[in-house]
């Protein structure tokens, strides 16, 4: 592609030919659809973390529905932080948004962003948590309690208070971002969002944030280990923080 990439969407995807219901075609479909309305070069980057299934066979069906696909194909599955990592690394675009292969958060919710991508915002997030934020369908009551509870553990333990929802998966960073930021990172699993925030922030890049439309795909595999999993995550963050680990060198 010979025109430079504003904006690249890295999209992690796992056994999505088994999903039922909506999934990644269908989320190429309107991310397609959306962009033919929109003057701006785009590239999609996808992921495949190892997938059991026809996986890379889906994403590879999907080249006509997006102007420029790229299909990274990891026989070995490391999880969807580490895939989101390759990604945005991977990427080229001045821009780099991740979001989910099941198109939770609709690529529409764009709108709200470019404002923000236009000022030249390094840090944008999406929040299902603000009081402009729109929940079509609701994770189940025992899910959003937990998450309303580590959100909060999160904002004290690494100093980002005010930020309403650190896991929302509808982020973009800006090239320098990624640059500075991901090659450091060592939470693969479920800890990436949170250490991406908390290194951002301690290097100086305001965080802005955004309220997205969320629709929940009732398909989620985390269960009490992933809760678990994020919680040691998050004190490795912190421990890694305190030792002087990552290279906090201010802008």
């Amino acid at each position: 592609m010979n025109e430079p990439v504003l904006l690249s969407i890295i999209i992690p995807a796992y056994n999505e030919a088994s999903r039922k219901g909506p999934g990644i075609r269908e989320h190429m479909k309107s991310i397609g659809e959306y962009f033919k309305t929109k003057d701006v070069s785009y590239e999609v980057v996808v992921v495949n973390d190892g997938s059991k299934d026809d996986t890379a066979r889906v994403v590879e069906s999907c080249r006509g529905l997006v102007a420029n696909l790229t299909l990274i194909d990891r026989k070995e599955n490391k999880g969807k932080l580490f895939s989101v990592q390759e990604g945005l690394l991977k990427a080229n675009g001045r821009f780099r948004l991740f979001t989910d292969a099941d198109g939770a958060t609709p690529i529409n919710t764009l709108n709200d962003f470019w404002k923000h991508i236009d000022a030249g915002e390094n840090v944008i997030i999406g929040s299902r948590d603000m009081k402009q934020s729109k929940i079509e369908k609701h994770q189940p009551k025992i899910k959003e309690l937990l998450g309303d509870a580590g959100n909060l553990l999160i904002q004290y333990t690494l100093d980002l208070r005010g930020i309403e929802d650190t896991q929302c998966g509808f982020k973009v960073f800006s090239k320098e971002v990624v640059e500075r930021i991901i090659p450091q990172m060592k939470a693969i699993r479920w800890g990436g969002d949170f250490e991406i925030l908390a290194l951002a922030k301690k290097m100086g890049y305001q965080i802005v944030e955004v309220p997205v439309t969320w629709i929940d795909s009732g398909q989620s595999t985390v269960g009490i280990k992933g809760y678990i999993q994020t919680l040691k995550e998050l004190f490795q963050v912190k421990w890694r923080m305190i030792t002087g680990q990552y290279d906090l060198t201010k802008k």
